[in-house]
């Protein structure tokens, strides 16, 4: 009726913020076997609003993806609260024990804080993730595991102070860490519970064509990367204390080709077309072909 249609436009209309949606389709064969192809697809729809409070709401979730996931949270002057899946990155939970995990391989649920003020930032976190563990026979183990982690750090003209605690099944950790940086080069020093304290110095710079990286630490760990651009050529060599050797790399690339190259003679092609791309890659395995469509 008139007076329906009058008292329905007479109400408030609640704002409805943009969604986007994003995702991919890929289809990757393999040369010289049946052509079944190794085919992937991914969803997500994200939306983030401006409240008439001046707090911003956010929404994210995947569907179609190894693992379904959805994601909220509300930021202000007081910080940020995210709460549902992959409410934290999970090398911030499944890293910090001693058991070593699979990252990629576990399924996030909690809610987290981050708040700063003054140069001082803190931090806490509660929830619990699926651990899947790998025997060498490939058996799966599925563990839940629960964890608390809340952690603080200081940074005082350069020099960053943090500390952190981290409870797994109850089974709890402290960290300590500092680092100064002096313009290319970053002196570090970090005491985990129940291990000795670590000192590490890292240098990164560019010169010209050629940018270098280098770190060691007083553990005997380091690491060494070197790149010289020509134009549309780049070198790359690597090493560290594992490889016992360096690893040589070139890659080309020439508006939406893209060529790359390394010492174990594996080979990579990738064409990019805007939205699509084509990519094909060969290495001891063979020779596969992938094309993507993203939007």
């Amino acid at each position: 009726s008139l007076i329906a249609l009058a008292v329905a436009a007479a109400l408030p209309v609640a704002a409805q913020a943009d969604v986007t949606l994003s995702g991919s389709v890929s289809a990757e064969y393999t040369l010289g076997s049946n052509m079944n192809p190794d085919t992937s697809a991914s969803l997500s729809a994200s939306s983030s609003e401006v409240l008439s409070n001046g707090m911003t709401a956010t929404a994210s979730f995947d569907v179609l993806g190894n693992d379904s996931q959805g994601t909220i949270s509300l930021s202000g002057d007081f910080g940020t609260v995210t709460g549902g899946t992959a409410a934290a990155s999970l090398a911030d939970v499944a890293d910090s024990s001693a058991t070593d995990t699979n990252d990629e391989a576990a399924d996030l649920d909690g809610i987290s804080y981050t708040g700063s003020i003054a140069g001082l930032t803190v931090h806490a976190m509660a929830g619990q993730f699926d651990q899947y563990d790998y025997d060498v026979a490939e058996t799966v183990t599925d563990e839940t595991v629960k964890y608390v982690k809340y952690g603080a750090s200081y940074n005082l003209n350069g020099l960053t102070i943090s500390g952190s605690s981290t409870a797994e099944n109850d089974v709890a950790e402290t960290s300590l860490s500092a680092s100064y940086s002096f313009g290319d080069l970053t002196v570090s020093a970090t005491k985990d519970q129940g291990a000795d304290a670590v000192v590490k110095a890292a240098y990164s710079a560019t010169m010209g064509d050629l940018a270098v990286s280098v770190s060691a630490d007083s553990g005997n760990d380091w690491d060494l990367s070197a790149t010289y651009t020509m134009g549309d050529i780049a070198i790359t060599a690597t090493d560290d204390e594992e490889a016992g050797g360096a690893d040589i790399s070139a890659a080309y690339t020439s508006g939406a080709l893209s060529v790359g190259v390394n010492s174990d003679s594996e080979v990579t092609v990738g064409y990019a077309m805007g939205n699509a791309s084509l990519a094909a890659a060969r290495d001891a395995d063979g020779t596969t072909v992938k094309y993507t469509v993203a939007f």
